[in-house]
């Protein structure tokens, strides 16, 4: 599974995150500073992850929305049972 922030992600809801999770004052500044500033710009889309799942040997991907990120289950399609005679 990869976990990883949204490139969509907005500033409110990165707010809303931090004040759910309890930071100190300086600790949620930092860590809204550096996913604004570095990170969204090189997070990937939902569209990217699945065009990169299907170019790969699992061929399909599962996205779930996190809270400002996404939840990513690369798959395999299953395989066909295949009868020997």
């Amino acid at each position: 599974m990869v976990e990883d922030l949204r490139r969509d992600v907005s500033l409110s809801e990165i707010d809303s995150y931090l004040k759910q999770s309890g930071r100190s004052r300086f600790d949620a500044w930092m860590t809204k500073w550096a996913p604004w500033c570095m990170l969204i710009k090189r997070a990937y889309t939902k569209e990217q992850f699945l065009r990169m799942a299907q170019g790969s040997r699992f061929g399909a991907c599962e996205i779930k929305l996190a809270s400002i990120g996404f939840e990513v289950q690369f798959t395999k399609p299953a395989h066909r049972a295949v009868s020997v005679m």
